[in-house]
């Protein structure tokens, strides 16, 4: 069984490389923690697997993930996601992708 977990500061730097990556405002994305990461990101949340941007790591410990939610909500005005949870090891990171056809009219 894999068990890798990551640090803090190696979370923070996969999430900024992906909001870089993928682009938008900080404000667009959301982050929270959970002890289940898939079912809070496909489940609470209603990320679309196939159409919306997403990732999660797993953190050392739920203290060690909410330092990373902190960061990102308190310094980069990241949205909090609903399905945020204090007790959580995991740290999710989503952005719905609007579907920019359909609110055109093409």
């Amino acid at each position: 069984m894999n068990n890798i977990v990551f640090s803090p500061q190696q979370i923070k730097f996969e999430f900024l490389s992906y909001i870089k990556e993928f682009g938008g405002r900080p404000e667009e994305w959301h982050v929270g923690c959970a002890g289940d990461a898939k079912d809070a990101l496909f489940v609470q949340e209603g990320v679309d697997r196939e159409q919306d941007i997403w990732l999660w790591k797993p953190a050392l410990s739920p203290a060690a993930a909410r330092i990373v939610y902190r960061y990102l909500t308190d310094q980069l005005h990241v949205q909090s996601a609903p399905a945020n949870s204090t007790s959580g090891a995991h740290v999710f990171l989503y952005k719905r992708i609007v579907n920019t056809l359909s609110s055109t009219g093409a």
